[in-house]
């Protein structure tokens, strides 16, 4: 070794002596060891002396001592015993590399051999002396080499899910590592038998320690981590009501409630936002006086509230509703002003109009009518005629004159009716009889509802030949056609939401709504925004009933409701309706279906059921039994009312929490969400502080495993 003084032997090995080994032991262990030298050999001593450096040796014994000795007691911890027997094989195969062999001082002194056997001696020699000069550090630093042990039982039972699974894994793991750990520390492998129970005694101990420390480091981290809980608590909300309420959002889902929360809009609860939080609610209602008088008032305000709340949402998706009616009316007397300018602007010069071909066809159609039919169309072509004086011609061609008066005579012709302001009027009156069912041609209001094929290419007919011939005429029908099928648009609009077998799908919806002019659709959209008002006034407080109307069968309404108002008020419009079912729905199952339950408890409260224990005075009684069961009483009464705490007590505190809403709702979530995310920080750590503390009782427990291997 390096930090050794070193003798060439004659025979050519090399003998070793401890740094700061006096000459005269060098001399007197060489002369023994090497007689033909002779112990007084002046070469041996001069190259014994040369060789000591009695003033280097203390420096180098001090640096080995301080370094080499505390390595290889962990060294041997690391190794599970293994330490000097890896050291005495390495300097056992350097020996053999460079030729020579290598014996100590106490090898020679005793006369044992050298090479591994040699080696092993005095490693082990070495590191009990450390042990025995330092009974303090040598645990402590066998114990920190001595980590791996622990560490590779805590890797396994990390691998299962449950406080048992981790028991198991553990255990197999420490048993496996205790039997190695029996056999590398067991002093003399050549004996079979002992090696073998140090093995089993190790793999039955290792499996002992490695089943414990799972347990061990749970329950320090359960410790560590309820201290840290306890420390600091939740901002704004008491230390009594804080663990209902962080239990019940645990249960929930923070991020769920959050979305919930953010869903439901500033009218909010923390009650409605979870199930578990519904149910704390629930419970602070159904026991507790103060909660109930808080719940049940701001839940009854919030429900008094839901169809303003469901005007004011609608009024916002969709704006302020029109009467349409109304609408109706005032587009129909906008057509009639356009009308009443632009009809008379193009008749009023217009040309005589030819007739004749739709006369032909009307003298074609009569006698093949029955009927109001017939009776119409005769109608028609009365009004489509009209007479005119012609001469009156005699026998010989000339006209004839009144003999009394000498004036010509004149006769009435029928013709047909040319003018084309007389023409449009006709057309009118077959609007009416055939577009709004009124009276006219002669006939009934409605009598020819089921008859009007040929009313209808009548019109057809006229309408187009005044187009054809009157400059003018086609724009102004244009105009009227225009407000006319807004007005119809307007009606429409009422009537395409419902569940009925003519319901339109939101397909065939869609095309016949695609195809309207814009006019037409803003039209259409003022009918279905008066309807839509008139399902809330009258359904607003029933609010299934609410969502069936504006949803449908398959949601057909709501997709009919976006291609009209646009999808993000459709979606904002149902968002509205489910909003306020959820609060009804909380106050259903708060206020509402709690009834029951409560008046038990209120009767419970104010008349108590008769007591199951015996009355303290009966038949039965004795003296000495009065006086005890009085003082057991007695003391039973003064511990609960020292010991017991109100479980109740801050059912009002929970009840205020839960049924917060808008900011302070948020801020009670905030405080309750950081809380549970600082104890999920706390609980990681508590478990890295329990797994660490483990690792170091282990260490120790690993230690005196082998220290017990090593006295067997």
């Amino acid at each position: 070794m390096a930090d050794s003084i070193q003798i060439a032997a004659p025979d050519g090995s090399v003998v070793e002596f401890p740094a700061g080994t006096p000459d005269s032991t060098i001399k007197v262990v060489m002369a023994k060891n090497y007689p033909a030298q002779g112990g007084g050999n002046s070469e041996l001593s001069a190259a014994a002396s040369s060789a000591v450096h009695p003033d280097d040796a203390g420096l180098i014994h001090s640096i080995r001592d301080a370094i080499h000795a505390p390595t290889r007691i962990v060294e041997n911890a690391f190794l599970m015993g293994l330490g000097d027997r890896a050291r005495a094989l390495m300097d056992t195969g350097l020996d053999a590399v460079s030729g020579r062999s290598s014996r100590g001082l106490n090898d020679l002194v005793t006369g044992k051999p050298g090479g591994y056997a040699g080696h092993l001696e005095r490693e082990q020699a070495e590191t009990e002396k450390f042990r025995a000069d330092h009974p303090i550090a040598a645990p402590v630093i066998e114990g920190v080499g001595g980590i791996a042990t622990p560490l590779g039982v805590l890797g396994a039972a990390g691998k299962g899910a449950s406080l048992g699974a981790k028991v198991t894994y553990g255990a197999g793991a420490g048993g496996l590592l205790g039997g190695v750990l029996g056999v590398t520390n067991s002093k003399d492998w050549t004996d079979l038998p002992q090696t073998m129970r140090d093995a089993v005694f190790g793999a039955g101990t290792g499996a002992l320690l490695g089943g414990a420390l799972p347990v061990v480091g749970k329950g320090i981290g359960a410790g560590v981590n309820w201290l840290a809980d306890a420390v600091r608590s939740t901002p704004g909300i008491s230390r009594s009501a804080a663990p209902h309420l962080l239990e019940a959002l645990q249960a929930d889902g923070p991020a769920a409630v959050r979305a919930r929360m953010d869903g439901l809009g500033p009218d909010a609860m923390l009650g409605d936002a979870g199930p578990a939080l519904l149910g704390k609610m629930q419970g602070a209602s159904l026991n507790s006086d103060e909660g109930r008088s808080i719940l049940q008032s701001r839940l009854t305000r919030r429900n008094d509230g839901t169809n303003a709340r469901v005007m004011a949402d609608v009024n916002a998706a969709l704006g302020p509703a029109e009467d349409p009616q109304t609408v109706t009316n005032a587009i129909r007397a906008h057509r009639t002003a356009v009308d009443n300018a632009s009809y008379p602007a193009a008749l009023q010069n217009a040309p005589d109009v030819q007739t004749a071909p739709i006369l032909t066809q009307l003298d074609h159609a009569i006698p093949r009518a029955v009927g109001m039919e017939r009776r119409a169309l005769e109608n028609l072509r009365e009004m489509m005629m009209t007479t005119e004086q012609r001469p009156r011609l005699d026998p010989f061609g000339r006209q004839e004159v009144n003999p009394r008066t000498g004036q010509p005579v004149f006769d009435e012709v029928p013709v047909s009716q040319n003018d084309a302001e007389v023409l449009h009027k006709v057309k009118q009156e077959l609007d009416n009889v055939i577009q709004y069912d009124a009276p006219g041609l002669g006939v009934p209001a409605g009598a020819l509802s089921r008859q009007q094929g040929v009313l209808r290419w009548m019109r057809g007919q006229l309408n187009q030949t005044l187009e054809n011939q009157v400059p003018g005429y086609t724009a102004a029908n244009r105009a009227s056609a225009a407000l006319a099928n807004r007005a119809d648009a307007v009606e429409a609009g009422t009537q395409y939401l419902g569940s009925g077998k003519t319901t339109p799908s939101p397909e065939r919806f869609d095309a016949e709504f695609g195809p309207l002019s814009q006019g037409e659709k803003i039209a259409f959209a003022k009918g279905s925004r008066g309807n839509i008002e008139r399902v809330l006034g009258t359904k607003a407080n029933d609010l299934e009933a609410l969502r069936g109307e504006l949803q449908g069968e398959g949601g057909w309404n709501t997709a009919k409701i976006a291609s009209v108002h646009g999808q993000e008020a459709a979606d904002a419009l149902m968002a509205s309706v489910d909003r306020n079912r959820k609060f009804r729905d909380t106050f259903n199952k708060v206020v509402e279906n709690s009834q029951t339950a409560q008046r038990t408890a209120a009767a419970r409260a104010m008349k108590p059921d008769p007591s199951s224990e015996t009355p303290i005075v009966n038949p039965n009684m004795t003296v000495t039994g009065l006086a005890g069961t009085a003082a057991k009483k007695t003391a039973v009464a003064i511990a609960n009312a020292l010991l017991r705490k109100d479980p109740t007590a801050s059912f009002g505190e929970i009840a205020s929490i839960l049924s917060a809403q808008g900011p302070e709702a948020r801020a009670y979530l905030n405080a309750l969400a950081d809380t549970l995310n600082r104890r999920s920080l706390n609980a990681a750590a508590s478990q890295r502080i329990g797994n660490q503390a483990a690792l170091l009782l282990g260490s120790g427990a690993n230690g005196a495993l082998r220290d017990r291997l090593e006295r067997r």
